[in-house]
């Protein structure tokens, strides 16, 4: 770890951009990020990924259906 919120490349001698973080994230290249660099790094590294998210909420709606009958 580098600072507060950012990753080190693990092949060039940089830190891992905004994008690239949430891309490993699962998160669209359309998603806007806010503040400077370290918010963003810390936003996306607070963050549930957007798949993951999705994935346990589509289970919980089915679940909560199973419940209901």
């Amino acid at each position: 770890m580098g600072k507060v919120g950012m990753c080190f490349h693990p092949d060039q001698d940089r830190i891992v951009t905004v994008r690239e973080c949430a891309r490993s994230q699962g998160f669209p290249d359309s998603y806007k990020f806010f503040g400077n660099i370290q918010h963003k790094h810390r936003q996306i590294g607070n963050a549930v990924p957007p798949p993951l998210a999705f994935a346990l909420g589509r289970k919980l709606k089915e679940a909560a259906g199973k419940c209901s009958t």
